[in-house]
């Protein structure tokens, strides 16, 4: 009895031992992290107001002299002489009948224009490493005048610009500038805001009256993505002693842009899209950076 009582002790021993938790900790396995399609059709929409801005410069980029350009800026109350708040807490487009309570101010402080300009200088100085493999930054810089025209049967100023260093007009460097429309996007969670504008510069021959206003441009520009960036330093004539700072981006070949839209057209593959996000991308990025003061 004795040894059959050990033997059900010894069982009882050696089960209770195999339900003990094991000392030695077992290594989970990681999850395999596999490609994502970006939607159930497989297809990476755009966001409300990049289509906006998109179907927008779709209607008119295939015009003859076309400039598409951005602003950055802040939309200010005029009753209150602060910047706007209109409630929103996203970024957001401001509806056309609002503007007239609004101004925009693309003149930026000393401090914010050097900011930018040391951010790109620094950018500009990394694409250029040896090592570097994605596009290089191609910059130059210009000083430059305008001056105005006012012409007969004319609504707008004819431009003609000159090289200071030279004297001469610069090539395409006599204008009449319509503005088409105005895009105005407010984002309260950045220092600034934006505009985008579309306009036809159209090529004139040299005016033979005075002009009646000038002004200075001290401009370094940025080329990247196919997207010109302009930082500016405008000084007016002997009349106007203010200095203004402004930034602002614009399609280096709008020719090209036309083109992608009209192979979109056809159905065929095309980057007009990608081009303009792009555009937003970089209008985005620079307001986010932009110093806070």
């Amino acid at each position: 009895m004795e040894s059959k009582k050990r033997k059900v002790e010894d069982l009882e021993s050696s089960s209770s031992n195999n339900n003990e938790p094991p000392t030695k900790k077992v290594q989970q396995q990681q999850p395999v992290i596999t490609y994502r399609e970006p939607s159930i059709l497989n297809i990476r929409p755009l966001d409300d107001i990049t289509k906006y801005i998109a179907d927008l410069i779709a209607t008119h980029c295939q015009q003859e002299n076309v400039e598409i350009e951005a602003k950055l800026g802040r939309f200010i109350d005029k009753a209150t002489k602060e910047r706007l708040n209109m409630g929103a807490i996203t970024e957001t487009i401001i509806p056309s009948d609002q503007m007239r309570f609004y101004r925009f101010e693309s003149n930026m402080p000393l401090e914010q224009h050097r900011h930018f300009n040391k951010m790109l200088n620094d950018m500009v100085t990394r694409t250029q490493a040896r090592e570097y493999k994605g596009e290089r930054i191609k910059y130059k810089h210009t000083i430059e005048t305008d001056r105005f025209y006012e012409m007969p049967r004319s609504k707008g100023k004819w431009r003609v610009t000159t090289d200071q260093a030279t004297g001469q007009i610069i090539p395409n460097g006599i204008i009449e500038k319509k503005r088409i429309v105005d895009l105005n996007i407010h984002a309260p969670n950045q220092p600034l805001d934006y505009r985008i504008s579309i306009n036809i510069e159209i090529p004139r021959t040299k005016p033979t009256t005075k002009p009646v206003y000038e002004r200075n441009k001290d401009r370094i520009s940025y080329q990247h993505g196919g997207i010109a960036f302009d930082l500016t330093q405008v000084k007016g004539g002997t009349n106007d002693p203010e200095i203004r700072h402004e930034l602002e981006l614009e399609f280096a070949d709008a020719k090209i842009l036309a083109a992608e839209k009209r192979k979109h057209d056809k159905k065929e593959p095309s980057q007009y899209t990608h081009m303009i996000e792009i555009f937003v991308n970089n209008i985005r990025i620079l307001s986010r950076n932009a110093l806070k003061l």
